[in-house]
């Protein structure tokens, strides 16, 4: 009978010492300190993401031309202005293709996407990535 009192009595101790006011503190102050944080700073979710890397000899020059030329005739048809904003990040020219297709219909996206799948192929110079963050440093 002593055993159990003396063990009820340690496991009530110990339910009611997690709850300390220092976690409700910091707690706070993180959102504080998060909500004053610029919009900048923010890290923002990309539709499309195309990451162009390198074997120790640069990225696919043929590749990044034909995907360009890809959302150039992309753009013509629909009558868009669908720009990646480009993140350099290697020593060999690898970077990231960023894009926000807000202004694009579902059915366009999903068009987008299918010519960028289509004209990387097999290829594994590029890859694509769908509602991601960015991996690399802007």
């Amino acid at each position: 009978m002593k055993t159990l009192l003396v063990t009820i009595i340690i496991a009530s101790a110990t339910l009611f010492s997690c709850k300390s006011p220092s976690k409700t503190i910091n707690s706070e102050k993180t959102v504080s300190e998060n909500s004053e944080l610029p919009a900048s700073t923010k890290e923002t979710v990309f539709d499309i993401i195309i990451v162009f890397i390198s074997k120790a000899s640069g990225i696919d020059s043929e590749l990044k031309a034909k995907i360009d030329s890809e959302l150039a005739s992309f753009n013509q048809k629909h009558k868009t202005n669908i720009k990646p904003e480009i993140v350099s990040w290697g020593r060999e020219g690898e970077r990231d293709y960023l894009f926000q297709t807000k202004n694009l219909s579902t059915k366009q996206k999903k068009e987008l996407i299918g010519k960028i799948k289509a004209a990387i192929g097999s290829s594994d110079m590029a890859h694509i990535m769908l509602n991601k963050k960015s991996v690399h440093k802007r």
